[in-house]
């Protein structure tokens, strides 16, 4: 097996340094259906996308692709605030929306990794094959405490460098 990259601490010189190489190059997307108009019409004919939108993509017969090594992953929750009014509601739509059956539809119509690890053997192999957590070898988990502790001066600096 690989071993996967170490990205944390975060080398910001470097990164910033790489990205002033390329920055009259990058085309910017503010959202998941701009990031698919700009592929589709190759005016960004490679770049970081969500898999979801690729995989929608697809479905309407746009030849993508998808290169799995060193993808990025990052957790995600699902959450019922303290003092909901139906508390009762939400926790049995959270049960279904976690369920095995729920998840699997969900991942075979999106390509989004399902949370539920009985999902992929409900859904048809060819599908579940292709799903993000097949490609773990080199996969990059995004270090959220990291993030929680550095966003705010990694957005200076991020925001500071685009407004150049």
């Amino acid at each position: 097996m690989a071993c996967r990259p170490t990205l944390y601490p975060l080398d910001l010189d470097r990164a910033f340094k790489k990205l002033d190489t390329i920055k009259s190059d990058i085309v910017w997307w503010s959202g998941g259906a701009q990031s698919q108009q700009l592929l589709a019409s190759g005016e960004a004919p490679l770049g970081m996308f969500w898999n979801g939108r690729l995989h929608a993509l697809a479905q309407t017969g746009v030849p993508v692709g998808i290169s799995w090594n060193q993808n990025l992953t990052a957790a995600d929750m699902l959450v019922v605030p303290k003092g909901s009014k139906h508390k009762a509601e939400a926790m049995k739509y959270l049960a279904y929306a976690t369920s095995a059956q729920a998840q699997a539809k969900f991942a075979t119509d999106t390509n989004y990794a399902p949370i539920n690890t009985k999902s992929p053997s409900m859904m048809p192999a060819d599908v579940a094959k292709q799903l993000p957590d097949n490609f773990k070898t080199s996969q990059i988990n995004l270090d959220m405490k990291y993030w929680a502790e550095n966003r705010d001066a990694i957005a200076k600096r991020w925001y500071a460098w685009q407004s150049k």
